[in-house]
């Protein structure tokens, strides 16, 4: 008989400081992901952040869960949660663990639940369940900068890893070409100076504030604060030895998530973004700007030279509007899509209808 249980704050805590945690050969989340959760600034005490199966006391599965608030028509918001971190033991399976986890996460967050970032596997299950409605798809593009086949070819057919460190000979050869064509020399600001954070200074405050007035999140501060000092991702060197019992990725060789500041000639302050760059590959999940694409362009060329980024993706609408008439760089690029699902309860609470999305909304600044 499978058993679940719903850890909120206080549980999740008790949870990851027990030697269950500590013997068990299998857990459901990393220290520092358990951490961050705890501090999520919308995150109530009752909250059910992690559901746990078990079956003849033995951990057969998980479910996470990201406390939220989303905006309604009347500027009100609703308390909800994101689904995230699905996982069945594969010895389990055929035994409707994942549907037990979901039909307990809803019960527990009264049917307000969104999700993002599925597996098609999973995609189908939802569908089979009948509890969602496909609810916004965002569009972004995705410049691919240097070349990475000894990442991208692998995964596609067994003979492209054993051929991997041929595959990284060439990836140093385009590379130095690339190189040699001048994408990576030095980027001119054109007067504009970046300062990076980890802590939002009270200048940019008035600034966020101004632009989440159409956002359906509409993480203030607070929220981003805490997104940028409690990541679920750490770098190689700030590794903690649990990770190797998570099945979900919660350490990279190279992982940041940082703060910008970006400034004009008279230094006053323009925009401020959040930047994640793993291992090389650089997202924008945050912008806040005074209409100075130019200076977001020019700063992300930058962010790209400092870090030998391999490829940049940007889900916000006007600044790939910007960048279709005064192009990032002349590399190849492509649309890309992240969509969007939402519990048809939620659906009918008359949530906003005409709203923006940024990027790390949801866990998305996380990943």
């Amino acid at each position: 008989m499978i058993e679940i249980k719903m850890l909120n704050k206080s549980g999740l805590k008790t949870y990851i400081e027990s030697a269950a945690f500590q013997n068990s050969p299998v857990i459901a989340i990393s220290r520092h992901r358990a951490e961050s959760h705890i501090l999520n600034p919308r995150a109530q005490d009752t909250d059910v952040l992690l559901l746990l199966a078990f079956e003849d006391e033995n951990m057969v599965g998980y479910l996470g869960v990201l406390p939220d608030d989303i905006r309604t028509e009347n500027n009100l918001f609703i308390h909800c949660g994101w689904m995230s971190c699905l996982w069945i033991d594969p010895n389990h399976r055929g035994k409707k663990i994942a549907q037990k986890l979901i039909e307990a996460c809803f019960q527990s967050w009264d049917n307000k639940i969104l999700l993002t970032e599925y597996t098609e596997a999973a995609g189908a299950l939802y569908q089979k369940l009948n509890i969602f409605s496909s609810f916004h798809t965002c569009e972004g593009r995705r410049w691919y900068i240097r070349s990475d086949l000894q990442t991208i070819l692998p995964p596609k057919k067994k003979i492209f890893t054993d051929l991997k460190l041929l595959l990284k000979g060439i990836d140093g050869f385009l590379n130095v070409f690339i190189d040699g064509l001048h994408l990576f020399k030095n980027q001119n600001l054109n007067g504009y100076q970046i300062n990076l954070v980890t802590n939002v200074e009270k200048e940019a405050e008035e600034m966020i504030r101004k632009s989440i007035t159409e956002e359906l999140f509409a993480r203030t501060v607070d929220e981003l604060n805490w997104i940028l000092q409690y990541p679920w991702i750490l770098s190689e060197e700030f590794s903690e030895k649990e990770t190797q019992k998570y099945h979900f990725t919660s350490v990279e060789k190279t992982f940041e998530c940082k703060g910008v500041e970006i400034r004009n000639d008279k230094n006053v302050l323009v925009a401020f973004i959040i930047y994640t760059n793993r291992n090389g590959h650089l997202r924008l999940p945050y912008i806040y700007h005074n209409e100075e694409n130019e200076a977001l362009r020019l700063v992300c060329r930058n962010l790209i030279q400092d870090h030998k980024i391999k490829t940049c993706t940007i889900y916000h609408q006007e600044f790939i509007e910007y960048l279709e008439i005064k192009p990032l760089f002349s590399v190849p690029n492509k649309v890309v899509q992240r969509k969007y699902l939402i519990s048809k309860t939620l659906m009918n609470q008359g949530l906003k209808r005409s709203f923006k999305i940024q990027d790390g909304d949801g866990d998305c600044a996380f990943t």
